[in-house]
């Protein structure tokens, strides 16, 4: 395999090897980058070495950095902070077994062994004791339930059949900029949510303290995987939520940022340095969900109807307020209907008013319209019917699905079965 090389192509218009050269480069520009080993910034005229070769020019090579043009997988993968805000956690040997070292993350201060920023989570020998939360009480079940977004990993693949037109990662609004969308932002928890934007509201998930500590990303790195490529995504979209001092502002008055080990905030210039390295991590290293940037609630409740669920996150809590924005537009489509039938009502009147003054009505289009406004009307009856018959046969199954459950984890409680009954707040259910 060739090699890629990038050169910078410098063409003098009076030789005619050259125009011949600009000519071949065109035509690899609409054809694409044959290599497949990196991108083609034809703006700049880079050209790997493979398509060098398919184009014939000479092997004379200058060095070059792999570009922004689309290169999300030519960049290379997370390695360590660049700076380090919190230096309260140590990933250390804390055994060894069968000639291998089993290593943990653990608090330096023996009197403060929990998560920095969650004292809820405890570390060392403090996290084998019974938690009231069970398994989201502990380190890795806690990790896993606020870091992983598994619901829309499943989902995204539908993405393309709901008219998602821009699947790329960097596709996210300031945080400043989000005013001019007429958005306010919400901060919260749910890993599901972040980015996730309806009408004039978006959810953002703010940075954990614990994600300052390098000792925490290298015990993520060898213990979570998939909790480490979320979080990778995670810290790359902030890299595009935080481009200006003012986004930086504003994150920190929303508690989005979290404050360094001695109490204080990051300057901007240091959360400048500490985020470029999230910003070179490519889609290879990240999970499905962050190959994205922004979602679209709406779009992505109608793709929840294909795991058999009415909605991705219930934002309208209430039944009532959930049908009544259901009934909207099936309200409006018949108050279009209606008047269509209004008008030909009105034809068909004028039509009966000719035959009966032996008007001669033109051949034609006439009679089809006449045939039409005898079937259309059964048709729109038909309709009708069919909505109203589904939504009552929907509101039955709702309701009965909500006693059935509700009966069955009153009896699971009373055999005495723990942690039952819990929902994450509207996600999939």
């Amino acid at each position: 395999m060739i090699e890629p090389n990038f050169i910078d192509l410098t063409l003098d218009v009076r030789d005619s090897r050259g125009v011949l050269f600009a000519a071949r480069y065109l035509c690899l520009s609409i054809l694409g980058c044959f290599c497949n080993e990196a991108p083609m910034c034809v703006s700049n005229w880079w050209v790997c070495g493979a398509c060098r070769a398919l184009a014939g020019v000479p092997a004379a090579a200058k060095p070059h950095q792999p570009h922004q043009c689309g290169g999300a997988n030519t960049f290379a993968p997370f390695t360590r902070l660049a700076i380090e805000f919190n230096k309260q956690l140590e990933y250390v040997v804390v055994n060894r077994e069968a000639g291998k070292e089993v290593a943990d993350i653990r608090a330096k201060d023996p009197k403060k062994q929990y998560l920095p920023g969650q004292p809820r989570i405890r570390l060392g020998q403090d996290s084998t004791k019974p938690h009231v939360d069970s398994e989201e009480g502990y380190l890795p079940g806690y990790l896993s339930r606020y870091h992983l977004t598994k619901d829309l990993d499943e989902l995204l693949p539908w993405m393309r059949y709901v008219f998602v037109q821009t699947p790329t990662y960097d596709h996210i609004t300031p945080i400043h900029h989000q005013k001019a969308r007429s958005r306010k932002i919400l901060v919260d928890e749910e890993p599901g949510l972040h980015l996730v934007w309806y009408y004039d509201s978006i959810f953002i998930k703010p940075i954990p303290a614990y994600f300052y500590s390098q000792a925490f990303w290298e015990y993520l790195k060898n213990h979570l995987a998939p909790v480490y490529k979320a979080s990778l995504g995670f810290m790359r979209s902030y890299y595009y939520l935080i481009r200006f001092e003012l986004d930086f502002d504003e994150a920190i008055a929303l508690k989005l940022i979290p404050k360094k080990d001695d109490g204080s905030h990051p300057t901007y210039e240091e959360w400048c340095e500490f985020i470029m390295p999230f910003s070179l991590v490519g889609d290879n290293y990240v999970n499905r969900r962050y190959h994205y940037g922004e979602l679209r609630m709406t779009r992505v409740n109608r793709l929840a109807f294909t795991k058999g669920q009415l909605a991705y996150f219930h934002i309208l809590p209430q039944w009532g307020s959930f049908l009544s924005h259901i009934l909207a537009p099936l309200i409006t489509a018949f108050a279009v209907c209606s008047v269509i039938l209004n008008s030909m009502q009105v034809t068909l009147a004028a039509i009966e008013v000719a035959h009966e003054t032996n008007y001669d009505i033109p051949a034609g289009g006439w009679h089809n319209f006449i045939d039409v406004s005898l079937y259309f009307p059964v048709v729109v009856n038909l309709l009708i019917a069919f909505v109203l018959g589904a939504s009552m046969l929907g509101l039955t199954w709702m309701g009965c699905k909500d006693l059935l459950r509700g009966n069955t984890l009153r009896e699971r409680k009373r055999k005495g079965e723990q942690n039952i009954g819990r929902r994450t707040h509207g996600i999939i259910w």
